[in-house]
């Protein structure tokens, strides 16, 4: 009978991840993907078991932004591979004392762990962060730029239910402008070679998108949900000031949000996706969460799973002077 190890050894195939840190989809080649989607896979069939995969590994997840399912799906994914997980938030550290977040995260490397998770409001600190640490960094969402393990796992479950990502026309609908969520979606689908295009009003939608990315743009909901196979709804960040580019949540229901009716206008196959936390009846109808075409709560298990992934490939080298050292 097959060990977990031997499983894990076959599904990865003598297989590496190309990049020590994983702080944008970017840095990831088609390779990495493939790699960690296929562990992810993995993962996910084994559930609830636990493996001491990573038992002499420490895991800091630094949230210095409020944050449930990412950091609650990072730190369970730690402790089923065997990690030590030490979790700090925003309202507990140093930061709030005036300390830099360079300088933090300078104290945390000090104790020697193998992954740093770091969720924070500022864009770009994840990426400064791995340029000063030994420990690997994992972005969990910085600012309005990116964040990668929801990428990965929205990728993840489009493909679980197409069986690839390849040709499929996928709509992003909601707040473009203020949306990690999205800087992910959109580079690891086209790097998947799905085809994107994007609903929202103009005031939400960031200015010279399509020189960053290729796509169609709509201000029409009904006409972008035409030959859709994945519609993909975002929520109104109000905490990030959108609603100072919409008249109201109401109005931006009643002329984008996704009804029944106005889901039937995509393919019959289409599925309806959404990051959370869902704000029900204004950017998807309470209708719809339920059904089978939503993959809302299969989301949150591929992120699960898609995390173990990470952490496992992640936790067992550590940087040296830009070198990579095995730690097993």
């Amino acid at each position: 009978m097959e060990t977990y190890l031997e499983k894990i050894n076959e599904t990865r195939k003598n297989r590496d991840l190309s990049v020590s840190d994983v702080v944008s989809i970017d840095d990831l080649s088609k390779k990495d993907i493939d790699l960690i989607l296929d562990l992810a896979k993995f993962f996910k069939e084994t559930g609830n078991k636990k493996y001491s995969l990573l038992q002499d590994a420490t895991i800091f997840n630094a949230f210095f932004e409020d944050s449930t399912r990412t950091r609650s799906s990072f730190e369970l994914a730690g402790k089923k591979l065997g990690a030590d997980v030490i979790n700090i938030s925003g309202g507990n550290t140093s930061v709030k004392k005036r300390e830099t977040l360079l300088d933090t995260a300078e104290v945390l490397n000090s104790m020697r762990p193998e992954v740093v998770v770091i969720r924070t409001s500022k864009s770009g600190v994840p990426y400064t962060i791995a340029k000063h640490i030994k420990a690997a960094v994992i972005n969990a969402g910085d600012g309005c730029h990116e964040h990668p393990s929801q990428g990965l796992l929205d990728a993840l479950t489009i493909k679980e239910a197409f069986g690839r990502v390849q040709g499929l026309n996928v709509l992003v609908t909601g707040d473009i402008l203020h949306s990690r969520v999205f800087g992910s979606l959109a580079r690891i689908i086209l790097k998947m070679g799905a085809n994107l295009k994007i609903a929202a009003p103009y005031t939400l939608i960031p200015r010279g998108i399509k020189k960053v990315f290729k796509l169609e743009i709509f201000n029409n909901i009904e006409k972008a949900l035409t030959n859709t196979d994945v519609v993909y709804a975002l929520r109104v960040q109000e905490e990030r000031g959108s609603n100072c580019f919409i008249p109201t949540l109401r109005e931006f229901s009643k002329t984008f949000g996704i009804s029944e009716a106005r889901f039937r206008l995509a393919n019959k196959n289409a599925i309806l996706m959404h990051p959370g936390p869902l704000m029900r009846d204004i950017e998807v109808h309470s209708a719809l969460v339920g059904k089978s075409e939503s993959k809302y709560f299969n989301q949150v298990e591929n992120g699960l799973a898609v995390r173990s992934a990470l952490l496992y490939l992640l936790a067992r080298p550590i940087k040296t002077n830009n070198k990579i050292n095995n730690l097993v």
